[in-house]
């Protein structure tokens, strides 16, 4: 920590922007695995403090502060990003066709920006860990997924910074924008503007399923060429357990849809009991 260049987050010289590890702000793995054990104690140790307590409403201030601050975050990570991508897919096109970044020729005079989007992304991933402490404040339950998503996100992120992957800019666009919408969801539900909530939060689960879609065509996409790539194979393997819980998690919950032909045929048989009863 003591020879962190704070420069590194200066968004002034974004365009100048180069990864070094242990010398970029939280750039070491071992800040991640801290922030796991971090994680626990403080999410824990907010569940214990409210079990005797009243839990906070939806409309508190600091959840309202949180989203707002999320939305305006999401949407500057979007926005350089995509105009770090457009710059130089206008420029030079075929930039997929390259697994690292320093393969490419354009690199030295785009490269920056992109890859300083991706470094604000994977900054923000710890400030998302804010999630799981307003559950605990609303003492909400806690899923599992909601655990790992938000656990192994940042170490995903990591890799892509590290590897130097290309892949990774057009995935952190993605990503950044689902989010804008999840937290625009997030802050009229704490604004109590529900009818504005509602058209928005169906807007979220549409782009949710196409960020889904998008991340298993991609990192199928990224193993087809960068076979050997790291981040690929820490992709691959974090996506491929996240669709085995989604599906697990939409099948356990009888309020789902139908994600099996044996989940339909449970549901329907709960439906048709409580009918009789």
């Amino acid at each position: 920590m003591s020879v962190w260049n704070w420069y590194h987050l200066n968004p002034a010289g974004m365009n100048h922007f180069q990864w070094v590890y242990g010398e970029t702000p939280m750039s070491d793995l071992s800040i991640i695995y801290t922030s796991w054990v971090a994680y626990f104690i403080v999410i824990i140790s907010v569940r214990w403090y409210m079990a005797e307590r009243t839990r906070i409403d939806k409309t508190h201030k600091v959840l309202q502060f949180y989203n707002g601050s999320m939305i305006i975050c999401s949407t500057f990570v979007w926005y350089t990003s995509s105009i770090s991508i457009w710059n130089i897919v206008r420029h030079q096109p075929g930039i997929f066709s390259y697994c690292h970044a320093a393969q490419y020729p354009a690199y030295h005079q785009y490269g920056g920006q992109m890859f300083y989007s991706m470094y604000i992304c994977y900054l923000l991933r710890y400030y998302v860990f804010f999630d799981t402490v307003i559950l605990a404040l609303r003492k909400k339950s806690i899923p599992f997924l909601h655990w790992y998503q938000h656990m192994f996100v940042i170490l995903m992120l990591w890799s892509w910074i590290q590897d130097q992957s290309i892949f990774g800019s057009l995935a952190t666009a993605i990503i950044s924008f689902v989010q804008m919408f999840r937290y625009c969801y997030y802050f009229c539900n704490s604004t109590n503007s529900m009818a504005t909530a509602a058209w928005v939060k169906n807007v979220v689960l549409f782009f949710e399923i196409i960020q889904f879609i998008a991340g298993i065509t991609l990192t199928g996409y990224q193993m087809s060429i960068c076979p050997q790539s790291n981040c690929v194979l820490l992709s691959a393997s974090i996506n491929v357990t996240m669709v085995y819980m989604v599906v697990k998690f939409y099948d356990s919950n009888e309020k789902a849809v139908a994600t099996t032909r044996e989940h339909y045929i449970r549901r329907n048989s709960s439906k048709k009991e409580l009918m009789e009863l």
